[in-house]
């Protein structure tokens, strides 16, 4: 098993186009639940033909996913991807109508398979929310899932593949549960600007006199990613962005989930435009970040289509900084590319060192990755040196340090979307405080790394992502 390093995760790793509200417990089953399909298929495929026989997948789903999966939707997206949908390629509808169709009728479509071998899933039968322990054993990480192949009382493949944040997922060995990395690679690249620190990667773009986005370019393509293609690609996440922020402008309603929150992205908008909101300081980007933030994180709480940036529950904190500064600074397109490549590099430096995962280090992971990336890629979009991008970094992931992932209901409503708009007026001052200085500071990105890392590994499990304390408790 290879080490995953910050430099092998592509900005396309850390920016995936998904559906909400979450992205370790709604996008991640669902990609599991795809990729179990995919070995079902294949399994059965092998096996001797069998008139009218009869398969059964079992799914238990366990600690954080059991506790807060029902208000995420996971059962759903779980049923989505045994369907055969896709968190990318389908429509968010037809994902979520899966669910019914199965209860209609519990036997998955496999047209591969011809019509005399059916696999049967009710979700109502076959889907179990189990609980902090896997056999009697720890869980190796608190999103973890079982899919189990089964014909009759008989086991005949059992996947256990672990969630671990931004819709990466893990699968883990059943006798030795030795994971394998999320993100990690086959191949080690000799690559050209290697870094698997914040301080590496500055003294990279320092030595060469690079850019910062163009050290991230140079080492994509020799791992087979052409800048062409990137760009291409970031272009379509660009565009989610801007989609996704005008459908939550436009919308108005009570998000589902029971907690019978207003959207409110719209009204505000409406005022913010006719300036009768209230003025309580003046700031040159005004409520914009927040409401676009908000717009956002409402289209997720939805279930709509989003982007992980880098998390679904963090989805509106980098949409809202980049539009602010693209409305106020005319940003080209390939900036704001450019700016996403940077912000990835904080990302996978998190991913890699600490975590990304609410579930694992609470929401500093997610809405304070999504400040720091942000603001990282906010400084290299305005033209700042590679220090000022790593102090910019630094000051967000510093003023998130040690909070909690508490929502009530485990709905991705109720602290997150006003987190997600306060993170995004977090990002901008943490960029225009390090475009102000040399970037010279005391404590260090990787520092702050680390810390995050140990909080997360010293806070009560009843803060991350369970429903069972802080202002989960109401």
């Amino acid at each position: 098993m290879n080490p995953v390093r910050a430099d092998h995760i592509s900005p396309l790793d850390m920016f995936k186009i998904g559906v909400g509200p979450s992205s370790s417990h709604t996008v991640g089953p669902m990609v599991a639940a795809l990729e179990f399909r995919k070995i079902v298929s294949e399994l059965l495929g092998k096996l001797p033909a069998k008139s009218a026989h009869q398969y059964t997948i079992k799914v238990e789903l366990y600690g954080s996913l059991s506790a807060t999966g029902s208000g995420h939707q996971t059962d759903g997206a779980v049923c989505g991807g045994l369907w055969g949908y896709s968190p990318k390629e389908s429509m968010p509808d037809e994902i979520w109508s899966a669910t019914e169709k199965l209860k209609k009728n519990p036997i998955l479509p496999f047209a591969e398979l011809g019509d005399k071998v059916k696999v049967r899933f009710h979700p109502d039968e076959d889907l179990v929310w189990a609980a902090w322990t896997m056999d009697g054993k720890p869980l190796p990480h608190p999103n973890t899932m079982r899919f189990l192949l089964k014909e009759g009382e008989n086991t005949i493949k059992e996947l256990i593949i672990l969630s671990v944040g931004g819709g990466f997922v893990e699968p883990v060995d059943p006798i030795t549960w030795e994971r394998q990395p999320a993100g990690s690679s086959t191949t080690i690249y000799d690559l050209p600007y290697p870094y698997n620190s914040g301080k590496e990667f500055v003294d990279q773009c320092n030595k060469h006199k690079m850019a910062p986005w163009q050290i991230v370019v140079e080492n994509q393509k020799v791992c087979g990613l052409s800048e062409q293609k990137l760009r291409e690609e970031l272009s379509k996440i660009l565009a989610v962005f801007d989609s996704c922020v005008e459908r939550g402008l436009s919308t108005e309603g009570i998000l589902p989930g029971g907690l019978n929150v207003k959207r409110r992205a719209k009204a505000l908008h409406e005022q913010m435009l006719a300036g009768t909101k209230v003025t309580v300081y003046s700031s040159p980007a005004g409520l914009k970040p927040s409401v676009y933030a908000i717009a956002v994180n409402e289209e997720n709480a939805a279930g709509g289509r989003v982007v992980t940036a880098p998390t679904n529950g963090s989805s509106g904190l980098i949409p809202a900084v980049f539009r602010t500064l693209q409305e106020s600074h005319k940003l080209s397109q390939e900036t704001l590319q450019n700016g996403l490549i940077v912000a990835s590099v904080v990302g996978a430096l998190v991913k890699v060192h600490a975590s990304i995962s609410g579930a694992e280090v609470g929401c500093q992971g997610e809405v304070g990755t999504s400040c720091a990336m942000a603001a990282a890629g906010a400084v290299a979009m305005l033209g700042g040196s590679a220090d000022q991008v790593e102090q910019a970094a630094e000051i967000g992931i510093e003023h998130h340090l040690g909070m909690t992932c508490d929502p009530i209901k485990g709905l991705v409503q109720v602290p997150c979307i006003e987190r997600n708009a306060m993170g995004a007026v977090k990002a901008l001052n943490a960029a225009e405080l390090a475009l102000a200085c040399d970037g010279s500071h005391l404590i260090s990105l990787d520092r702050s790394l680390e810390v995050m890392k140990q909080t997360g590994l010293d806070m009560n499990q009843k803060y991350k992502e369970t429903a069972t304390g802080g202002l989960a408790l109401g």
